[in-house]
C-alpha cells in the first residue's frame, strides 16, 4: 500500500483527479484521507465531497450496509472535516440514524433514503422544509402518506393549475404549524392554495408569503378572515407578507389604503401594515399587505408609497415606480434596510428634484447615502438619472466589491463618456460590472482599473 501512495504522488493534479472521479467518494475518502497533506487536499475537494452514498448496491439491486470499520473512522475521522461540503447523503435503514446523528449538516439540501419501510419515514417526518418546483410536489407530499406530520416549511418556484389530478381534499389533522413561500406571481389563490389551507384546521401557526394575480379584489383583512382564519379556531400566531396586484377595467369605486387597513382594525395582537399603488398608465394596481415585525428575506415592489420601518432582516429588495424617485426616498431605503445586499431598480422616470439642486460640484448639499452590505446592483431597467444617483460619490457612498448589471449606452452617459471625475470613485470600488459593448476599449477599462467586465 505505502509504494502505492509513493506512486499516486509521483502523478499530477490532473491525472489524479482523472482517476478519482472513476471511484467511489466513499471508497475514496475512507482510503485517503489523512494519508498526507497533498492527497489529503484533493480528495476533499466538493466534487469528492458532495454527495456521498453510505451503501452497497448488488447488481439484483439489493442493499447492503457498509462494513461497521468503515462507518467508525467516517463518523470519528472523515465526517467531522467535511460535513460542511455534503450537499446530499444516500443512506440505507440500519446505518441511517448513525450517519445522521454524526455531525450537524449545514449546508445539505437533499437526502436519499433506501430500504426504509413506511412507518419508520411517517415517524422520522414529523417535521419537514422543503423547496420544491411547482404546487403539484407539495400535494404529492400532503397526500396522507406523512399524515403524521405536524410542521410543513415549503418553498415553491411555481403555483399554477395543473392536468393531473392530486389529492387536495384529505384532512391534515396533525399538522400544526405551516408555511408557504412562493415570490413568482400566481393566480390560483381560489383554486389551489385555498384549498390547501381549509384541510388544516388544526394549525397553531402559520406564515404565507405570496405574491398573487387577482381578477376581482385585493387580498386584505376580510379575506383572511373570510378564507383562512375562520376555518383555523386553534390558529395562535398568523404572520403574511402578500402582494396582489389587480387590472383596472375602468373601476370607479376603488379602495384607498385606509379602506386596506380599516379590514384590519379587530386582528388581534398584531401590527398590519398595507401599502395600496393605482399604476393608472398601466392600467393596474398593488396592494402589499404585511405582518409586523417583518421576517422575510426579501422585500419586493417597494414605490414611493413605502411607509418606512426598520426591516433587519430583509437582504435583496426591488424598487419600482411609474413616478419619479428623489434623493430623499433612496435615504429612507438606506436606513431601513440596514443589512440590504442586493438592490434591483425598475423606474424609467427622470428625477423631479435634480434640476433644482444641481450646482457646479455635482450636488454637494446633499446627503451622501451609504449601503455598507450592499453586492449586488442592477440598473439595467432605470433611467439615467438612477445610475447616476448611484454612481455620485455626492450622493452614494458604495462599498467596495459591489457587482453593477447597466446598460452600456447608459453608463457612458452618465459617465460622460467614462472621463468624469465626479463619478470614478465609486466606479473604481466595483467588483465587477455586466454590460454588452460589442468591444471593450481601453479608456472603459481604464475607467474600471479593479473591476472585471462582462
Amino acid at each position: 500500500m505505502e509504494n502505492l501512495f509513493v506512486t499516486l504522488n509521483d502523478l499530477p493534479d490532473e491525472i489524479l483527479l482523472i482517476i478519482f472521479t472513476k471511484l467511489k467518494n466513499v471508497s475514496l475518502l475512507y482510503s485517503l484521507v489523512g494519508v498526507n497533506k497533498r492527497l489529503n487536499t484533493i480528495v476533499r475537494d466538493p466534487i469528492f465531497t458532495s454527495h456521498l452514498t453510505f451503501m452497497r448496491c448488488l447488481l439484483d439491486d439489493s442493499i447492503y450496509p457498509l462494513p461497521d470499520s468503515t462507518l467508525d473512522r467516517f463518523c470519528s475521522q472523515i465526517l467531522p472535516v467535511i460535513h460542511c461540503q455534503i450537499k446530499w447523503l444516500d443512506l440505507e435503514s440500519s446505518s441511517m440514524k448513525r450517519i445522521l446523528r454524526a455531525v450537524n449538516y449545514p449546508n445539505i439540501y437533499g437526502l436519499g433514503l433506501f430500504d426504509i419501510d413506511l412507518e419508520t419515514a411517517q415517524f422520522l417526518f414529523v417535521e419537514f422544509h422543503v423547496s420544491l418546483g411547482n404546487f403539484i410536489d407539495c400535494l404529492y407530499i400532503l397526500d396522507g402518506r406523512f399524515n403524521q406530520l405536524r410542521t410543513f416549511h415549503v418553498n415553491i418556484s411555481h403555483i399554477s393549475v395543473f392536468g393531473r389530478k392530486v389529492n387536495n381534499k384529505e384532512k391534515l389533522p396533525n399538522l400544526r404549524c405551516f408555511s408557504l413561500h412562493s415570490y413568482i406571481f400566481t393566480n390560483a389563490y381560489d383554486e389551489l392554495i385555498i384549498p390547501l389551507l381549509y384541510r388544516m384546521s388544526n394549525l397553531e401557526k402559520l406564515d404565507l408569503n405570496l405574491s398573487l394575480s387577482m381578477k376581482k379584489a385585493f387580498v386584505d383583512g376580510n379575506d383572511l378572515k373570510k378564507n383562512i382564519i375562520n376555518h383555523m379556531l386553534r390558529l395562535d400566531k398568523f404572520t403574511f407578507n402578500i402582494c396582489s396586484v389587480l387590472h383596472l377595467d375602468n373601476e370607479i369605486n376603488l379602495p384607498s389604503n385606509e379602506d386596506i387597513q380599516n379590514t384590519f382594525h379587530d386582528f388581534k395582537n398584531s401590527h398590519i401594515i398595507s401599502c395600496l399603488d393605482y399604476f393608472q398608465e398601466q392600467q393596474s394596481s398593488q396592494c402589499l399587505i404585511y405582518s409586523y415585525p417583518y421576517r422575510s428575506k426579501f422585500y419586493k415592489y417597494i414605490t414611493n408609497n413605502f411607509s418606512g420601518g426598520l426591516f433587519k432582516c430583509v437582504r435583496e429588495i426591488s424598487l419600482f415606480d411609474v413616478h419619479p424617485f428623489e434623493h430623499e426616498f433612496f435615504l429612507r431605503i438606506s436606513q431601513s434596510f440596514p443589512f440590504m445586499q442586493k438592490l434591483a431598480l425598475r423606474n424609467y422616470k427622470p428625477q423631479n428634484n435634480k434640476l433644482c439642486k444641481e450646482s457646479k460640484n455635482d450636488n454637494q448639499d446633499l446627503s451622501i447615502i451609504k449601503y455598507p452590505h450592499l453586492t449586488n446592483l442592477t440598473l439595467s431597467r432605470s433611467h439615467d438619472d438612477y445610475v447616476e444617483q448611484f454612481l455620485l460619490d455626492t450622493k452614494t457612498c458604495l462599498p467596495n466589491n459591489v457587482h453593477l448589471n447597466v446598460t452600456y449606452q447608459t453608463l457612458e452617459r452618465v459617465t460622460h463618456n467614462f472621463t468624469r471625475d465626479a463619478t470614478r470613485i465609486n466606479c473604481q470600488k466595483l467588483k465587477s460590472l455586466s454590460i454588452n459593448p460589442i468591444r471593450i476599449f481601453k479608456h472603459v477599462k481604464n475607467y474600471f482599473p479593479h473591476t472585471e467586465i462582462f
